[in-house]
């Protein structure tokens, strides 16, 4: 699931800051939906009053604007072995947009390890970056480019997966990781580029145990599932004008309908089943 909250939305564009224009909430949440989607995974999209225990994964990005209760719904969430991956500007004002005294994410900074100190808001022509730290628990590796927001954060726990590559927060953390009760907590630091959300979204769904079918589904393919009980099936479509290269799935997939091969047509379809 990711948590995509119109109240939060209409109190973002109404906040004077970090930025004077341009939050990009609604693009950070298609982010992770389209990385979500793109290894083949079903998607809900839910505000923060949705209960979220079904779901073995949940994003909630940029939360700034907790409504009454989300807090210890999150947190619960994690204790009992949920996959939360939560970003920057998250946890900073309540229900009647008050700020939250404390600390940020308000409630959450046990759960996740650290505590945010600052954010730095970059002019629309700066960019910084994200350089994995070589051994890190999340096996990610190379540089991610990000821009807008960067969250300075102060680390009570968590594990660092990248540090900032420049300004005067170089080497600040900027992607993190912690375990609390029985989940997991993902921390975005800044507002990064698709690929990071892809590896992240990859890494989080192969942590919480979700089968991947597919580890990168070509660009305009989308792919859905339904069961009825007895059988699960799988939806592809291919939304290109053009052929796209189509590899087979595991054995214990029927294919049902579309032309048989390595390939998909434009336009094209193809419908699996197995046995539930």
């Amino acid at each position: 699931a990711v948590i995509y909250d119109w109240e939060n939305r209409w109190a973002m564009e109404d906040a004077q800051g970090p930025r004077n224009k341009g939050l990009y909430y609604q693009e950070t949440v298609t982010k992770l939906h389209r990385a979500f989607r793109r290894l083949g995974l079903n998607v809900d999209l839910t505000d923060m009053e949705q209960e979220l225990n079904r779901y073995p994964v949940v994003a909630g990005p940029m939360g700034y604007m907790f409504r009454r209760g989300v807090a210890e719904k999150l947190k619960n969430y994690v204790e009992q072995g949920g996959h939360l991956i939560l970003t920057y500007w998250s946890g900073i004002v309540d229900d009647t947009d008050l700020c939250f005294l404390g600390g940020t994410p308000h409630g959450l900074m046990e759960v996740c390890g650290l505590r945010s100190e600052e954010i730095d808001g970059l002019y629309d022509w700066e960019s910084n970056s994200g350089a994995a730290v070589p051994g890190n628990s999340l096996g990610m590796a190379g540089e991610y480019q990000c821009s807008h927001l960067c969250d300075l954060v102060e680390l009570k726990g968590a594990e660092a997966v990248l540090t900032y590559g420049s300004d005067f927060y170089a080497g600040k953390p900027a992607l993190t990781v912690h375990k609390y009760g029985k989940g997991m907590v993902y921390y975005v630091c800044a507002d990064f580029e698709d690929k990071l959300y892809g590896d992240l979204c990859r890494r989080a769904a192969t942590d919480a145990g979700l089968e991947l079918l597919w580890q990168d589904i070509p660009q305009g393919v989308e792919v859905s599932s339904r069961e009825n009980g007895q059988a699960e099936y799988l939806f592809v479509q291919n939304f290109n004008p053009k052929t796209v290269a189509w590899d087979d799935i595991p054995k214990q997939w029927k294919q049902i309908y579309g032309e048989v091969s390595d390939e998909l047509p434009g336009f094209g379809t193809k419908v699996y089943r197995r046995q539930l």
